[in-house]
């Protein structure tokens, strides 16, 4: 594979690749937004059950002072045990407790709630053994203490990590971004340059053709003025070949002055009217085979009737010397998906045709198939003025059926 060819792959993957990472970045973002407020949630949960644990220690503390001094059981301390008791197991059935809690956490949160259910529980229901309620308080206290401390430090991390990865990930989005942007531009530049160079390819083509063309005419008509030099008449079939050949040179630099403006805006025309003016001026029957809505189709003008006024003129001299001489012209609109619309023109005819090295040879510049008589673009501008117009043209022939061009144009 070329150079040429390899460049604009490795450019496109490479933009495909950017645009690919860019959306999973984007995505990987959103992701660990929603870790991070899943954390968010999981830590506020932990903390809330920590905290309402805590203030009913707190609670259970001021209404076992008070029932000690008082000597009688206040009820609200049975109440409240249970709340504490619910709590607790309530965290310590978490499925996500211990990502936020540490394993000696989680053992003192057991120890707690076995202390509620054997010793605070029974003291709340019987009214005894104050001191040992205070002293497992004091305890409890101390592990909630610790275990809240230690889920605000773990969920400060979690989050602080998670958000670290959401910036990461917005950090690649960004320069996958950029080099997309990059990468297109670079692209943009590399495909105007393919045309420039295109163009540039195109008209180098027409010159050296125009420049072949014209050359030998040109030293014929020097001949023909060196033998007036002579002062005596030159014959008159040598004047008829001379102003033929002014003839063929004027051919040709028009031929070369519409190819030249080929790109330019130039006044389009239906299809239909460029038709029937070639049909009008052909001295051979031409079989039409265009539908209305082919004739409708608007072309530019001036390329369209040399282009195809070139190829019925190289129909009429495949079919000349023959009995039955059959040159088509058919047309056709081709409605694609996604895509425009496009013109397909044949002309055909069923002359000699061509032999395959004979074909390859016709699409090359500076090869005629013809003896003399008519000048013009040849099939090689013919190709040429087609790609300036951003269509196509196809040739195809077969010895003794005949030969056929296909032109392709959107529309």
């Amino acid at each position: 594979m070329k150079t040429r060819q390899i460049v604009p792959l490795l450019l496109y993957a490479g933009l495909g690749a950017a645009l690919w990472f860019s959306i999973w970045s984007t995505l990987r973002a959103d992701v660990f937004r929603q870790q991070t407020e899943r954390i968010l949630n999981q830590a506020s949960e932990v903390q809330w059950r920590a905290s309402e644990s805590r203030e009913k220690v707190a609670q259970i503390k001021g209404y076992l002072e008070l029932s000690q001094r008082v000597g009688a059981l206040d009820p609200r301390i049975l109440r409240a045990a249970k709340l504490l008791s619910f709590n607790l197991k309530s965290l310590a059935r978490l499925d996500y407790a211990s990502s936020f809690i540490t394993d000696s956490n989680i053992l003192a949160l057991h120890r707690a709630i076995n202390i509620v259910d054997k010793v605070l529980l029974p003291a709340a229901s019987t009214g005894n053994q104050y001191d040992l309620a205070i002293q497992s308080v004091a305890t409890i206290e101390m592990s909630l203490a610790g275990l809240s401390s230690a889920a605000v430090d773990h969920s400060q991390t979690l989050s602080a990590t998670a958000h670290i990865a959401i910036d990461a990930a917005r950090n690649r989005l960004i320069f996958f971004g950029a080099l997309a942007i990059l990468l297109v531009s670079v692209i943009a530049i590399h495909q105007y340059n393919k045309t420039n160079r295109e163009k540039d390819q195109h008209i180098k083509s027409f010159s050296l053709l125009f420049a072949h063309m014209t050359r030998t005419r040109i030293a014929a008509l020097r001949l023909f003025l060196s033998y007036l030099n002579d002062k005596s008449l030159p014959p008159p079939e040598m004047t008829d070949a001379a102003l033929h050949t002014i003839l063929e040179l004027d051919s040709i630099n028009e031929g070369l002055m519409m190819i030249g403006h080929a790109r330019a805006k130039v006044p389009p025309a239906p299809l239909g009217q460029i038709i029937n003016n070639i049909v009008t001026n052909c001295k051979n029957t031409l079989n039409v085979n265009a539908g209305d809505e082919v004739r409708a189709v608007n072309v530019p003008a001036s390329q369209f009737h040399l282009l195809l006024d070139e190829l019925v003129l190289n129909a009429i001299n495949a079919v000349a010397g023959r009995t039955d001489p059959v040159i088509a012209i058919t047309g056709t609109v081709r409605r694609r998906f996604l895509r425009r619309s496009q013109l397909i023109l044949t002309i055909s005819d069923n002359g000699g045709g061509m032999s395959p090295d004979l074909l390859a040879k016709a699409k090359q510049p500076f090869f005629s198939t013809k003896a003399g008589g008519h000048v013009g673009l040849g099939l090689t501008n013919c190709v040429e003025l087609m790609k300036t117009m951003a269509g196509s043209l196809d040739i195809s022939s077969t010895p003794g059926k005949g030969t056929s061009v296909r032109i392709y144009y959107s529309i």
